[in-house]
């Protein structure tokens, strides 16, 4: 290898490097790199990238449209929904910005084909204007409401009362016009709330949009979990109450227990035939941990 000479070099390019194949790397992922480097590189320089931004914006809608049918992308539920808020493009920093890069660059190859359109350009910029120190305007495009309750509640998880539905602590009073405030005032107004969630109480909403901690669920199953008389099929269904809860929440209306996943193993009717009373009391433990998304007068 010290004294490679032309001829020999020639016959490793010819016989050799073939053999190994080229890593191919797929060309929308290197574009929405591309994209956010174009982000990142504006901001760094002072400059508006509000265009780039909205093409971000519009990717994330997309992919958010199909998360219940692609698993790879509803694994970045949170990451979509983020980008799609004005709070994010205003405080997000470098790191921030390549961090949603890196997750969503390989969900590009899930759009719709028809959706995509490859354009080069070869543009020179102009600098049309200079101005330091300004917000980005995304004008109403970041401006849903429904974005902005849920990417507000899962980055304040810390507030007295999101914590405590996250943990299935019931509601006092105070809590529930804190949470009116924030959602009819901070975030917008009763009429939007309305407009956006109709009748749907404000607890059962947060709780429905920040889950419930995996660890405040099984504490709420935990006799039927660790009750030894259960038989396999049995506890597997408790789990499966126990994961829908952490994900959703609540068990809002018990038709779901009709539906997949626990369809699979069996009705509860089913599975609980000859421990009823077994049933009766899961389904308590269900309607309790409703009732602690409501006020507690």
């Amino acid at each position: 290898w010290d004294i490679l000479e032309t001829e020999a070099m020639a016959d490793l390019k010819k016989h050799i490097a073939p053999i190994i194949e080229a890593e191919k790397e797929n060309e929308l992922a290197r574009r929405f790199d591309y994209l956010m480097y174009s982000i990142e590189l504006a901001m760094l320089e002072q400059k508006n990238p509000s265009k780039n931004i909205g093409a971000v914006v519009g990717i994330a809608e997309k992919l958010s449209l199909m998360q219940d049918s692609v698993p790879q992308i509803k694994e970045q539920k949170y990451i979509l929904d983020k980008v799609q808020t004005n709070e994010f493009w205003e405080k997000a920093f470098i790191l921030e910005m390549d961090a949603v890069r890196e997750a969503l660059r390989d969900l590009i190859q899930f759009l719709p084909k028809k959706t995509q359109r490859i354009v080069y350009t070869d543009f020179a910029d102009q600098i049309i204007e200079y101005q330091e120190n300004t917000p980005i305007e995304m004008g109403n495009r970041l401006e849903n409401y429904r974005k902005k309750v849920e990417f507000y509640l899962k980055e304040h998880q810390d507030n007295m009362a999101v914590h405590k539905l996250r943990n299935n602590q019931p509601l006092q009073k105070g809590d529930m016009q804190e949470l009116e405030r924030i959602l009819w005032q901070e975030l917008g107004s009763k009429e939007d709330y309305t407009k956006e969630y109709g009748d749907t109480p404000v607890g059962i909403l947060v709780r429905k949009i920040t889950g419930m901690d995996r660890q405040a669920a099984n504490e709420a199953f935990n006799e039927f979990l660790n009750e030894e008389k259960l038989k396999a099929n049995q506890i597997r269904f408790v789990r499966l109450i126990v994961d829908y809860i952490s994900v959703n929440g609540m068990i809002e209306d018990r038709k779901v227990m009709m539906d997949e996943p626990f369809r699979s193993v069996g009705s509860i009717g089913q599975i609980f035939e000859n421990d009823m009373d077994i049933a009766m009391r899961i389904m308590t433990v269900i309607d309790q941990i409703k009732q602690n998304a409501e006020v507690t007068v």
